[in-house]
């Protein structure tokens, strides 16, 4: 080929690679693959942002496999689990174990139809977490799913009608039977969650036989009001702090002269952890005050 006709050759080359004036650019097929796949990702991180809240709902509202029939009656099971304990204490009548069993089918009742009024509340809704108002009502969503989830916890507690018929229900007799059991109850919940915390205070203190002994004694003399289900429900996590508290509460004095100097610095720094996480631990109502 000359020199004129190769120069030809690119011009022509040229020509037909450029772009049209006032047209659209030439595209080739793996520009189209490219842009699909890029929008294909932008299409997956917007529906990323997109929370769907029913799928939400079922998994932190039910506890039991999401499945609220399910849910419902591994509650209504503990309940009478309760039944039955104050039935071989106490030796109910069977009028009496039929109130008991009535009350607690309410009590299950009446917090499932409660969690069913915020699950109605966020159906069919979808969030979008890339603008404030979304963000906002997702926040607003999981504090009603926190006071949801503890619902289920809760019944049979201290308000429930359950405990007001069991106290309404018993004679004299029985009422000194139950009150002396459910005392020891507590005790042993108390116990438990000392237990726990004076692991760890054994570990970092280097505590003697002696000392442990001691700071248990002084633990087990002024027991908290605690709700046993809620602390142990993250496995032992929460009961050392609880534990922590507990010996906020102590008499400081007889404490710090149970322990050395280096013993009670640190010993220190676990009561102020156990004040710090007080507010919490309230709030969670582990500890009843």
């Amino acid at each position: 080929m000359t020199g004129r006709g190769f120069f030809r050759m690119v011009a022509a080359m040229t020509l037909v690679t450029a772009p049209l004036p006032n047209g659209p650019s030439l595209r080739g097929e793996d520009d189209t693959v490219v842009d699909a796949a890029a929008m294909r990702a932008q299409e997956q991180g917007q529906q990323q942002q997109q929370v769907v809240l029913d799928q939400q709902m079922q998994g932190m509202f039910y506890p039991v496999e999401g499945n609220a029939e399910k849910s419902r009656q591994q509650c209504l099971d503990r309940l009478l689990l309760q039944v039955s304990a104050v039935e071989e204490i106490c030796g109910l009548t069977p009028e009496q174990r039929r109130k008991c069993e009535a009350a607690a089918k309410l009590d299950v009742a009446r917090a499932m139809d409660e969690i069913e009024t915020v699950r109605q509340r966020y159906s069919g809704r979808t969030v979008d977490l890339q603008n404030p108002a979304g963000q906002a009502e997702w926040q607003r969503f999981h504090q009603d799913a926190q006071a949801v989830q503890s619902k289920l916890q809760d019944v049979g507690g201290e308000t429930s009608l359950l405990r007001k018929v069991i106290a309404g229900i018993l004679d004299d007799e029985q009422r000194s039977d139950w009150r002396r059991e459910s005392d020891q109850r507590t005790q042993y919940q108390w116990r438990s969650v000392v237990d726990a915390g004076m692991v760890q205070l054994d570990v970092a203190l280097g505590l003697t036989a002696e000392q442990h002994e001691a700071i248990l004694g002084l633990l087990v003399e002024k027991p908290l009001r605690i709700n046993q289900a809620k602390i142990w429900v993250h496995g032992n996590h929460f009961p050392p702090f609880v534990c922590r508290y507990g010996l906020s509460r102590l008499d400081q004095a007889k404490l710090k002269a149970l322990v050395n100097e280096r013993q009670w610095k640190m010993l220190g720094q676990f009561i102020e952890q156990g004040k710090g996480m007080s507010e919490h631990l309230k709030q969670q109502k582990m500890i009843l005050e």
